[in-house]
């Protein structure tokens, strides 16, 4: 089958699935962040796949459904596309929908496990709101963190696109609506603020849901990310913020009820 694809690395498990299938890949989309598109990079230059980063346009897309293609798969994608007559027009989304529509679910999913899996489901002209096509669960363990969770949704992605190209006609046509959808706003970046006056408890948790994008710390009058962050409980003897061991990799620092240990290598400064 012709295929259009749009996404990122979370989802690159489903390009390279079609790809081992022997699908032909007319093109690629992917955002702009080179962050998140690693993956997509290379497996494009790989595979001879002509790779863009701008939007497309009506009139873009149409002209590849003449040059046949039958499916546009979104996954993981920050435009919203035109609504044209491809044949199949699918979206592949990190929450058991319609709970979690949203452009940053998986963090929610740490604090609300009841909600996590994977939705295969229609595009329309509004994100994440189409029939639902096919979904699957995911299992979290008590420890979960967000980089745990990307894991398995970039692995179990694929196991459900596999499941639709098992019978996609059928599957398409025989898609539910959505009924009682909550949505979940993006992530704001007050969220990720790690203050040490916190109880060891909600930094875990800090931790747990957003470590793999990074806290954001406040050392020296700067701002840093933290992406490499343990911590431990233990009986403070000077305040929250003070310094408790300094090297040349590591920096731990007293919080309220405990100590944070900070990896240097995976600091970054934040720009003014």
């Amino acid at each position: 089958m012709k295929i259009v694809y749009f996404g990122n690395n979370l989802f690159s498990s489903c390009l390279k699935y079609l790809l081992s299938e022997g699908h032909d890949i007319l093109r690629v989309y992917k955002n702009s962040s080179a962050r998140n598109s690693s993956i997509i990079d290379n497996v494009c230059a790989n595979n001879c796949i002509p790779l863009h980063s701008h939007k497309p346009s009506e009139s873009e897309l149409k002209q590849l459904i003449i040059l046949g293609a039958e499916m546009f798969i979104i996954a993981e994608y920050s435009y919203l596309l035109p609504i044209t007559n491809v044949k199949y027009a699918i979206n592949i989304h990190p929450t058991l929908l319609p709970a979690g529509r949203g452009p940053t679910p998986l963090p929610y999913l740490i604090k609300h496990p009841e909600f996590s899996g994977i939705s295969i489901q229609k595009v329309t002209k509004d994100f994440d709101c189409g029939d639902i096509i096919l979904q699957s669960q995911l299992a979290l363990s008590a420890n979960e963190t967000l980089t745990t969770l990307m894991i398995k949704v970039h692995l179990e992605s694929a196991k459900l696109l596999q499941c639709f190209f098992g019978n996609a006609e059928k599957y398409y046509s025989d898609a539910r609506p959505q009924i009682n959808a909550s949505y979940w706003p993006r992530t704001e970046v007050s969220e990720r603020i790690l203050d040490f006056k916190m109880p060891i408890s909600d930094i875990d948790e800090k931790v747990k849901c957003f470590g793999h994008m990074g806290l954001l710390i406040k050392l020296d009058q700067a701002l840093w990310t933290a992406t490499h962050i343990e911590t431990i409980s233990y009986e403070a003897v000077l305040q929250p913020g003070h310094v408790a061991f300094e090297d040349q990799s590591l920096l731990a620092v007293y919080a309220k009820d405990g100590i944070v240990c900070i990896h240097k290598s995976s600091l970054s400064q934040v720009p003014d």
